[in-house]
C-alpha cells in the first residue's frame, strides 16, 4: 500500500470512528470561569499539569483481561493519532490509568471498585472483565458515586436489564441473550438435537444467567433442557460426567469459566457412554489452558463466540491495530474483547472531550452527569468490534454475530484462520429484548 493511500485510509478510519459524533466535530470543549463547588461529587476538577484518571478494572490473570489492558493502553496511545507507543494527551492534560486485578467474584468486584474510588479525581472505568465482579457488586457501589463504567467483556444479561441495570454502567461487549440464543438454534435447529442439559457454576452471573438464558431459548424452540447443573465449590467436577452416564442427552452446553470448564469436558470425554454426545462450551472456555488440558481429546468440541470474520476484514483492525498489538506486547491477541476495549476506551476518551468545561490556564472540570449523557448521545459509532448505539439499558451493542466453532479449528488454536461451522447475526430485538 502506497504512502498517500495509507494516510487516506486513516483520514477515513477518523471519519468513520468519530463522524457520528459531536466530539469529531464542532465539539470544542467549553469555555467557562468557575470550578468546582467543595462539596459538589458531581464535579471533578483537574488542575494545571494534573492528569486526567481513568480505571482499569480487569482479570490479569485471564486472556480477556490482559487484551483488553493492551488495547486500553493503544486507545491512550492512539490520541495523537499515531501508535508510536507515546501515550498522547487528552484536552492537554496527560491521562493517568489506575489498575485494578479483578479476581471475578462479587466480593473482587466490590473490594476493587472501592480501591479505586480512593482516587477522588477518577473519572470512568474501563471493566471489570467478569460479570461476576460487576453485577450487584463493582457496577453497584461505582453507580453509588456516580462514576462511569463501560465494560468490554461482560456479558452478563442482567447486568442490562431495566430492573437490575446501575444507571451508570454501559458495555460494548454483546449481551448473553444473543450468544444463548445461537447456541440454542445451533443445537435444535442445525444438529437436530431436541434434548440438551446445562452445567453452570453457582452463585456466578455470567454462568448462570448465560445457561438460563439458553434453557428459555432451546424450550422456546421445541427442545427440552432436561437437566441443569449449578456447580458449587465443593462439588466434584468429574460428578456431572457420572451423573450423565445413567442417561446422556443429546448435547451439553458448558457455560463455565477455566479452569472449571476444562475439568467438566475432561471427565465427560473420559466417559465412553457420553462419546457420542454433543458438547458446546461458551467462549469463556475456548482458552489455551483447556486446549492444553484436553489435548486431542477436545477435537470435535463446539465453542461459541463472536464471529470476528468482518472484524478482520476491517483496515484499521488488520493493518494498524494489529501491528500495533504485536509491537506492544510480543503476542497476538488471545482473548475474544480486545476490539471491544479499544472501542471502550475510544467512546470514553470521546465522552470526556465534549464534556469538558475548559477554565482559564487550562483547568478542566468535569460534571458526572454529563459524562454519563454523552454516552447516551452514542449513535452510529462505527468501531472495530462493530456499530454501537448506547441505549439507556447500557447496552451498546444492539446486535452481534455469533458464531460456532469445532476443536481443533478455534480461534484460539487457529487464530483467524479458523473457520466457524454456524454463525448468525442477532439483534436484542430478535431475542425478545426491547430498548
Amino acid at each position: 500500500m502506497a504512502g498517500g493511500e495509507v494516510r487516506g485510509v486513516v483520514a477515513l478510519l477518523i471519519v468513520l470512528l468519530c463522524g457520528v459524533l459531536a466530539a469529531c466535530g464542532g465539539s470544542t470543549p467549553t469555555a467557562a470561569s468557575a470550578g468546582c463547588a467543595p462539596a459538589d461529587r458531581d464535579c471533578v476538577e483537574v488542575g494545571i499539569g494534573e492528569p486526567i484518571y481513568l480505571g482499569a478494572f480487569l482479570a490479569l490473570d485471564y486472556a480477556s483481561g490482559l487484551d483488553v489492558l493492551a488495547s486500553v493502553r493503544l486507545g491512550l496511545d492512539y490520541l495523537d493519532g499515531a501508535f508510536d507507543q507515546n501515550a498522547g494527551q487528552l484536552l492537554g492534560h496527560d491521562v493517568a490509568l489506575i489498575v485494578e486485578k479483578d479476581e471475578c467474584s462479587a466480593i473482587s468486584g466490590r473490594i476493587g471498585a472501592n480501591r479505586m474510588l480512593i482516587e477522588p479525581g477518577l473519572l470512568a472505568v474501563i471493566g471489570p472483565t467478569c460479570s461476576g465482579s460487576a453485577f450487584g457488586s463493582a457496577d453497584r457501589v461505582f453507580a453509588e458515586h456516580n462514576v462511569l463504567v463501560v465494560s468490554p467483556s461482560n456479558t452478563a444479561p442482567g447486568l442490562t436489564n431495566p430492573e437490575t441495570h446501575q444507571r451508570t454502567y454501559f458495555r460494548t461487549a454483546f449481551n448473553d441473550a444473543i450468544q444463548s440464543s445461537v447456541v440454542a438454534d445451533f443445537i435444535f435447529t442445525r444438529q437436530q438435537i431436541t434434548s440438551a442439559v446445562t452445567v453452570s457454576k453457582a452463585d456466578d452471573a455470567y454462568s448462570g444467567q448465560l445457561a438460563e438464558m439458553f434453557s428459555r431459548s432451546f424450550n422456546a424452540l421445541g427442545g427440552a433442557v432436561e437437566q441443569s447443573f449449578s456447580l458449587g465449590p465443593e462439588d466434584a467436577r468429574s460428578g456431572v460426567a457420572r451423573t450423565l452416564a445413567k442417561d446422556p442427552p443429546g448435547a451439553i452446553f458448558v457455560s463455565l469459566q477455566t479452569p472449571d470448564c476444562g475439568e467438566v469436558v475432561s471427565a465427560i470425554r473420559a466417559t465412553p457412554a457420553l462419546a457420542a454426545t454433543t458438547i458446546v462450551v461458551a467462549e469463556s472456555c475456548q482458552t489455551e489452558d483447556f486446549v492444553k488440558l484436553l489435548g486431542t481429546r477436545a477435537n470435535g468440541i463446539y465453542a461459541s463466540g463472536p464471529d470476528f470474520s468482518s472484524v478482520e476484514k476491517n483496515l484499521f483492525y488488520r493493518d494498524w491495530y494489529l501491528p500495533a498489538y504485536r509491537q506492544l506486547t510480543g503476542n497476538e491477541p488471545e482473548g475474544v474483547f480486545g476490539p471491544s476495549g479499544f472501542d471502550a476506551t475510544a467512546l470514553l476518551l470521546d465522552a470526556i472531550r465534549r464534556t469538558a468545561v475548559v477554565h482559564p490556564g487550562g483547568v478542566l472540570t468535569f460534571s458526572r452527569t454529563q459524562l454519563r449523557r454523552a454516552m447516551l448521545d452514542v449513535r452510529g459509532y462505527a468501531g472495530l468490534s462493530g456499530v454501537l448505539s448506547c441505549l439507556p439499558t447500557g447496552d451498546c451493542n444492539e446486535g452481534a454475530r455469533i458464531a460456532i466453532y469445532r476443536a481443533p479449528q478455534w480461534p484460539i488454536i487457529k487464530g483467524d484462520k479458523a473457520q466457524p461451522v454456524f454463525s448468525q447475526f442477532k439483534t436484542l430485538a430478535q431475542v425478545g429484548l426491547t430498548n
